[in-house]
């Protein structure tokens, strides 16, 4: 009895000691690493992208917004059946049923099947009702305008992170902070989740582009792309009194709202600011204004332009035609290359290469966009024996289009090279007014300079190389640029840029304007091409912006006897705007251009303000199909609001003359009123 006791309590005390042994190596040896492994099977922490600030243009309209949508995701624990699971989400995702099936059969607890649904294929999964396949809400980015601004705003990836534009350099504020979600499986293998910590939203940003404004540089970016089969095109559209960027677009375009596609790389460029290239002769505004600013030529100076023909250490420059003597003024005016390159040269080469710095080339402009150029220049130093000769025209130097355009615009404020900014305000929805831009900007040229330029660049519109770019009701001043392109170390004799850059009202500016049309195909001065789309843009833009006239007898002239006191309306036009259209039209056609009839008496030119024309039914439109409208008609628009017009005054078919203000209401839930 007692060797079973001795036997019993030893069996024991061993069995009390490999079981002790064991627990004290689950708890204390291997709890951390048993505890991870728990964790890992029975729930899942992932973070919840947090919604992104939203992206107003100057007058409170949204050009990107974060939307809620469902993404799909599997436990695979829980599906019945992998196969015939994938076999139905795969025509419904687009995703292969291989793929599918890898993430169906994994050993995590938890796999995405597709993020950021469409509603229809959320829909489809949710009507097929699969064990192991649920839905969580996500932010998804979407930019109500499509290709409107895109390459100001660019886009972002899955994950809500900025990819380009004022989405990447404004990331860390619009971004916002991540959420925490965790799925959890519990004892009968069924899996819920639940939110630990919710998504703060980002800061919204409230940008100086207007929104009326960009789609007018839009509508007509095209159809010069339509005219003239470029194969890369900027304009940008900036207020020249203080750098803000009021409209910027590109050629080629794209949809930010699409994803990114292998082979698009070059249509997500942003050439207004990323493109180099050799102005040609808008870089005589440069050389003008160091010659003006060093005292060493006048306005009325007489220079000997040879006839078209100057040697330079061996080289032979010629103008594009023969021109004898010239004032500077006519230099400047006919574009003469020989006219000057003498200029560049009583420069030298240091006092030429300092102004040309001072007047931002060689670095960035500073803009707020990613992806800016500095421009290819070189110190004086490096300069070739014709240098001078080949700078002073245009060649041997590199610019963005963004540093000739904030160079012009120095000239319009009277001598104040302003930084160039897009964004006004960064506004956090809890933490109030984060930042807000003040305009920043260094005197490169006196006032008295500015004014000699203005008188220059006015006469290169009214009687030079860009007649096309005269507007009419505005004075307006610019300077036209056609330079050949580089290609395998030579200069191209079929492939250029074509420019003009300019401002106007050239007595009181308000809007700066660029144009660049890299390689147009048949005309390519920029005379020919580039002027006519700034003269465009202009005049709709200065419309728009109710800028007043400070020429109001520049344009056709045009007799009184055919105009009628108001257009014959038919009674269905009322309800129909494309029949008031096609009403206003008619009246426009009858005027009668007589030029003979009027040189006598400035007071017998009419205005276009004596035309009247019924005003449109603007109900249930669109910003943007209002904003067409009013701009055929000459109307000057008004908005609030935002949605579908569901007010306006004056009211349909009321009498307005040409340039009448036109206020309309937009709301999101039509009121049917009127």
């Amino acid at each position: 009895m007692t060797r079973r006791i001795v036997f019993l309590t030893t069996v024991m005390v061993v069995w009390a000691g490999v079981i002790g042994g064991q627990l004290y190596k689950l708890h204390v040896v291997q709890s951390a690493e048993l505890k991870d492994k728990a964790v890992r099977q029975q729930q899942k922490v992932f973070q919840i992208t947090p919604r992104r600030g939203v992206i107003y243009d100057r007058n409170g309209y949204e050009l990107a917004v974060s939307i809620k949508v469902d993404s799909a995701f599997a436990v695979p624990t829980s599906v019945q059946d992998a196969r015939d699971t994938a076999e139905v989400l795969s025509p419904i995702t687009g995703i292969a049923v291989s793929d599918l099936l890898a993430r169906l059969q994994s050993e995590r607890s938890f796999v995405w099947i597709k993020r950021k649904l469409t509603a229809a294929e959320s829909a489809a999964i949710q009507e097929a009702n699969l064990p192991g396949i649920a839905f969580l809400q996500e932010d998804r980015r979407f930019y109500p305008q499509g290709e409107a601004a895109a390459h100001v705003l660019g886009y972002v990836n899955i994950d809500e992170e900025g990819q380009g534009g004022l989405e990447l350099k404004y990331d860390d504020s619009v971004r916002g902070t991540p959420g925490r979600v965790v799925i959890q499986t519990d004892a009968r293998r069924r899996d819920f989740h639940r939110v630990e910590e919710p998504p703060t939203p980002g800061a919204n940003l409230v940008t100086t582009v207007d929104q009326n404004v960009q789609y007018v540089v839009e509508k007509e970016l095209r159809a010069a792309v339509e005219r003239t089969h470029p194969v890369g095109m900027s304009i940008i559209a900036m207020d020249p009194r203080d750098g803000e960027i009021l409209a910027m677009a590109n050629y080629p375009q794209f949809n930010p709202n699409e994803t990114p596609r292998k082979g698009e790389e070059r249509a997500r460029l942003n050439r207004a600011v990323g493109q180099v290239f050799e102005p040609g002769s808008t870089f005589k505004i440069v050389t003008a204004t160091a010659a003006l600013e060093e005292h060493l030529t006048r306005l009325d100076e007489v220079i000997d332009c040879q006839m078209g023909a100057i040697y330079l250490f061996g080289h032979r420059i010629r103008d594009h035609k023969p021109f004898g003597l010239l004032t500077v003024k006519q230099i400047m005016q006919n574009s003469s290359d020989v006219g000057m390159i003498k200029l560049g040269m009583r420069l030298g080469e240091a006092r030429f290469a300092n102004h040309i710095f001072k007047l931002g080339f060689g670095r960035q402009t500073g803009i707020d966009l990613p992806g800016e150029e500095v421009g290819l220049t070189k110190p004086a130093s490096r300069w070739s024996k014709i240098s001078v000769g080949a700078i002073s025209m245009g060649q041997e130097i590199g610019v963005t289009p963004l540093q000739i355009l904030a160079v012009t615009s120095a000239v319009a404020n009277g001598g104040i090279l302003y930084k160039p900014y897009v964004v006004r305000r960064v506004e956090h929805p809890v933490e109030g007014l984060l930042s807000e831009a003040e305009p920043q900007g260094q005197r490169v040229m006196t006032p008295e300079t500015a004014e000699k330029l203005r008188e220059m660049l006015t006469a290169v519109v009214s009687d030079g190389t860009a007649k096309a770019a005269r507007l009419a009701g505005y004075t307006a001043a610019g300077k036209t640029g056609t330079a050949q392109k580089i290609i395998n170390g030579r200069y191209s004799q079929t492939k250029h840029v074509a420019s003009f850059v300019g401002y106007a009202p050239a007595t009181n500016p308000a809007l700066a304007l660029i144009v660049v049309m890299d390689e147009p195909s048949g005309l390519y001065h920029g005379g020919e091409v580039a002027a006519p789309v700034f003269k465009s843009v202009a005049e709709q833009v200065l419309r728009y912006l109710a800028v007043p006239s400070d020429s109001p007898l520049t344009g056709p002239l045009y007799t009184q006897k055919h105009i009628p006191k108001q257009p014959t309306v038919p009674a269905e036009s009322s309800a129909n705007p494309d029949a008031i259209l096609g009403d206003w039209k008619l009246v426009a056609a009858s005027l009668v251009e007589d030029e003979s009839s009027v040189e006598s008496s400035s007071s017998s030119r009419p205005n276009y303000s004596l035309v009247e024309l019924p005003v449109p039914d603007f109900q249930g439109k669109s910003l943007r199909q209002v904003t067409e409208e009013c701009l055929k008609l000459g109307l000057r628009l008004r908005a609030t609001g935002s949605g579908t017009a569901v007010e306006q005054f004056p009211i349909a078919g009321a009498v307005a003359r040409y340039g009448a203000r036109v206020m309309v209401r937009f709301s999101a839930v039509s009121n049917g009123s009127r």
